[in-house]
């Protein structure tokens, strides 16, 4: 019940019918009501504060737990570049090992021999591993690395290709009844020619095997030759070989170093079953056992 100067607050009893009154002055109800207000205010902010303290704490967790990730992906970053570096110091190592060994001479370095051992691993890396400084110099290290061994394939397969075209045997096993130079005709002594060959006796019919790889350029009769192929080696090598009873190669086929591109005859201006065999370097006659010879020293 309300009147002018209190406030009359009546609680009623279901289990005996028994009532109370509370009686308060507007004054003090109203104060009670701005103590509930500010209560309830203060309430919300606590709680405000309290969830904020809370998303903090969970920030702050899943920071230290992203930071706990970073510090052991670096560790693990770190680790590989160290171990990159090992790489490229082994593959520095073994290229310049190849270098000497090729005989390429070259003013620069490959770069030193180091890097990390398996035992380093347990020790702490050095502040400058997996920086960007070490990545830089790694990849220009590695771009080096890819040029030099570019130049030493190119190098290595130039000189196969050398070596396969360079004729390294007499292409027929007998024994030289005529060397190179001047000689007495066979068929007049009266007369001199200049020989421009070897000629190696050998049963009739014996295997006649390349000494190199090439290709042949001719394959048929000349006068004087008989049945005669000749082979371009590259690199200014020529070879020919004369009074053939048989030729077993054809023009433009590539003739690789032990096929049989002939056999020992008499045709031709011939006194009995031999080969003759020339040597060209440049459009000029070679001694072809010397050329062998000084090929086989050098």
């Amino acid at each position: 019940m309300l009147n002018k100067r209190f406030y009359t607050f009546i609680v009623a009893s279901h289990a005996d019918a028994r009532l109370w009154r509370l009686s308060l002055p507007y004054p003090v109800l109203a104060a009670i009501g701005v103590l509930a207000l500010i209560g309830l205010i203060s309430a919300g902010v606590a709680t405000y504060h309290y969830g904020r303290m809370l998303l903090t704490v969970a920030d702050y967790s899943h920071l230290l737990a992203e930071n706990d990730n970073f510090r052991a992906e670096n560790h693990n970053y770190r680790i590989q570049t160290a171990q990159l570096g090992e790489k490229i110091d082994l593959l520095e190592a073994t290229s310049q090992r190849l270098v000497i060994v090729s005989g390429i001479n070259s003013d620069k370095g490959v770069g030193g021999v180091g890097g990390y051992s398996r035992d380093s691993f347990k020790e702490p890396l050095p502040a400058s591993a997996g920086t960007l400084q070490a990545i830089d110099s790694y990849n220009k290290r590695v771009n080096s690395l890819e040029n030099r061994l570019l130049d030493l394939g190119e190098h290595l397969s130039l000189n196969a290709l050398v070596e396969a075209a360079r004729p390294a045997f007499l292409p027929v096993r007998g024994y030289v009844t005529g060397g190179m130079g001047r000689r007495g005709d066979p068929f007049n002594g009266m007369v001199r020619d200049n020989h421009i060959g070897v000629d190696i006796s050998a049963p009739y019919g014996t295997a006649v095997k390349a000494p190199a790889d090439g290709i042949v350029i001719f394959a048929g009769q000349r006068e004087g030759y008989g049945n005669i192929v000749v082979i371009d080696h590259k690199f200014g090598v020529t070879t020919r070989y004369g009074h053939l009873s048989k030729m077993n190669v054809q023009v433009g086929q590539r003739i690789s170093r032990y096929d049989d591109i002939g056999y020992v005859g008499t045709s031709g201006r011939s006194t009995g079953p031999h080969l003759h065999f020339e040597l060209w370097l440049f459009d000029k006659p070679q001694d072809p056992i010397r050329f062998i010879e000084y090929s086989k020293i050098g």
